[in-house]
């Protein structure tokens, strides 16, 4: 299945054994692990070079949520954790709590939609990307979540259209031509797709995914150099 790249602003092992240890406030505990893992700096990374200790992150991040099961933030953060260190379906879980509360905040509606495209289920990523839309609509991650879906169906106009929602409402210009370049690439408007794809590097030279589709683009003598 065609999907697009989606930057977007989301368990190793399981825990046999979780420490209860209350908290005075959940929100300075929850502070205090988005300071130590450097949460807020860089997204989470679980393995390879300069990984996090992602194992002793969701010892604490389940024990904060043993304490606080109601909590939205610590929830928010959990689903979080779940998913970057590997274990979707518990943040499946974990994201189906907060979309039946009341308000479900943008990040566990990203989430979420994230893991239904994974899942193949693209009807259900459209009708958590709409509700996206229709309540953070100034906000660019549903447009670009919706592209994703569509780009996904093979409707490549309707996709182009939500991308262009998503620019207007502050996707970054690297996001934005790498995106274009997918849709161009689909549309099997080759030397259009490079383009876009050299303007990533221009700005990110060690952009991966761009690196990767421009090179193949360049064997295939798609691109001017």
């Amino acid at each position: 299945m065609k999907i697009l790249y989606i930057i977007l602003l989301l368990t190793l092992s399981g825990c046999a054994h979780i420490d209860y240890k209350p908290t005075v406030n959940p929100y300075n505990a929850l502070g205090d692990i988005v300071k130590k893992y450097q949460l807020n700096a860089q997204p989470l990374k679980c393995e390879g070079i300069n990984a996090s200790d992602c194992l002793n992150l969701v010892h604490e991040v389940n024990q904060l949520m043993l304490e606080h099961p109601d909590n939205t933030a610590i929830l928010s953060l959990s689903a979080y954790v779940l998913y970057k260190s590997g274990r979707a379906n518990q943040s499946q879980q974990v994201i189906n709590t907060l979309l039946n509360k009341a308000n479900p905040p943008l990040n566990a509606i990203t989430l979420g939609v994230t893991l239904a495209i994974e899942q193949g289920n693209l009807a259900k990523a459209k009708s958590i990307a709409q509700y996206g839309v229709d309540v953070f609509g100034t906000h660019a991650s549903p447009y670009l979540q919706m592209a994703s879906i569509h780009y996904a169906q093979g409707s490549y106009v309707i996709a182009s259209n939500y991308l262009e929602l998503s620019v207007k409402f502050g996707l970054n210009s690297t996001a934005y031509f790498y995106h274009k370049g997918l849709i161009e690439e689909a549309n099997a408007n080759n030397l259009l797709a490079c383009g876009y794809y050299e303007q990533v590097l221009r700005a990110e030279p060690t952009h991966q995914k761009a690196l990767a589709r421009r090179g193949k683009l360049s064997v295939l003598g798609n691109c001017y150099s």
